[in-house]
């Protein structure tokens, strides 16, 4: 930025000038001295004075360079992040998917149930599953859809900002939708499996830390170099156990107690994410 106020400066000198730069120079010099009755208050000597004033002007160009400057000059970038986050993080209502499938889980409306588990997490269930079964593919789907609607956002923008952001976001459009090209969802599907093949591996690593580590160290020690592994796959056994759910669907699950504790623990992983970028700040990354 200083070099470019000093190229700036070198093609203005080369320009003629409609008015005299010395009135410039004499309003400058006015304004710089408008607060000297404040330091003849301050200080009692000239040299006090003009100490004074050399301290207070350093002072207001310190903060306008380190802290005005860099907030008015990062403010349209602020919004803009926020504006993509809001835009590409949990576009899926997850939430809202959860409440009412607890709501319906309660007032045992089976076939209601059912129905709306099937819409909204698993197409592909077999219509005689058992309810434990049924809880175990939702818990399943649940966390399948915190990995590719949250955390592949979340770790991709953590590592490389707004370009990777970007990036994936066109990856996911052009998932959605085939423009001109037919084949073009197919191959933007295939690239956003080996996106969520490294960030189902990052999310491992953390969920390490903010969950059951005993159980869930083992699976992504076993398969954390498998190319073969499903992201979806490997991010619903991780995060069951790391959740502590129980490993194998049991006859008469408890909905609200499983789905507090995969709640848990996604918004645990999230703060441990925002604190490692919190971190790679401070640190300067």
């Amino acid at each position: 930025m200083k070099l470019l106020a000093l190229l700036f400066l070198l093609v203005l000198r080369r320009i003629e000038w409609r008015n005299d730069p010395e009135r410039w120079r004499v309003a400058l010099d006015r304004i710089l001295l408008a607060p000297w009755s404040l330091a003849s208050l301050l200080a009692g000597t000239a040299a006090g004075r003009l100490l004074v004033l050399v301290v207070l002007w350093a002072g207001a160009g310190f903060f306008i360079r380190f802290g005005l400057g860099d907030f008015l000059f990062g403010l349209p970038l602020l919004v803009l992040y926020v504006a993509l986050l809001w835009a590409l993080i949990g576009r899926d209502r997850l939430g809202a998917d959860l409440n009412e499938y607890l709501r319906l889980w309660f007032l045992r409306d089976e076939p209601a149930l059912r129905r709306f588990a099937a819409a909204r997490f698993a197409p592909n269930l077999r219509p005689d599953i058992g309810t434990g079964a049924l809880h175990r593919a939702v818990l399943r789907a649940l966390f399948v859809r915190a990995l590719r609607e949250t955390f592949s956002w979340i770790i991709v923008f953590a590592f490389t900002g707004l370009p990777g952001l970007l990036a994936l976001a066109t990856i996911d459009a052009a998932r959605r939708g085939p423009g001109r090209d037919a084949l073009l969802p197919q191959v933007a599907s295939e690239t956003r499996e080996r996106v969520d093949w490294l960030t189902v591996r990052m999310l491992g690593l953390t969920l390490l830390l903010t969950g059951n580590s005993s159980r869930a160290w083992p699976i992504l020690d076993h398969r954390l170099l498998d190319d073969e592994d499903p992201p979806a796959e490997l991010a619903a056994d991780l995060c069951v156990a790391a959740a502590g759910v129980p490993l194998q669907p049991v006859v008469e699950p408890d909905a609200g107690l499983d789905i507090t504790d995969a709640r848990s623990l996604l918004l645990r992983t999230q703060v441990v994410w925002i604190l490692l970028m919190a971190v790679s700040v401070i640190v300067g990354f």
